[in-house]
């Protein structure tokens, strides 16, 4: 799976679950890198594959439609042998 399919399967959930994504850029997260400048972003166009990444946030930044408040969880995952684990 590539970051931008990510990206489109998670916002579809967010909208069909009545949420609106709040980042200013769009994304729900990005590689885990030592400079900030090499950070891959689960945003459109991205077609990167996940596992060509050491490790990756999923941080949806969401709220309710005309809500005053919204919500930002970040957790970071990895691969091991072919599978998906959260730190």
């Amino acid at each position: 799976m590539t970051f931008e399919e990510l990206y489109y399967i998670m916002n579809d959930i967010i909208k069909k679950k009545g949420f609106v994504n709040l980042d200013f850029l769009g994304n729900l997260g990005h590689s885990i890198v030592k400079n900030q400048e090499e950070r891959i972003y689960i945003e459109k166009g991205n077609q990167t594959q996940l596992s060509k990444v050491n490790m990756f946030t999923f941080e949806p930044h969401i709220s309710m439609p005309n809500s005053k408040y919204g919500y930002k969880r970040e957790d970071i995952y990895y691969f091991k042998e072919n599978k998906l684990i959260k730190l």
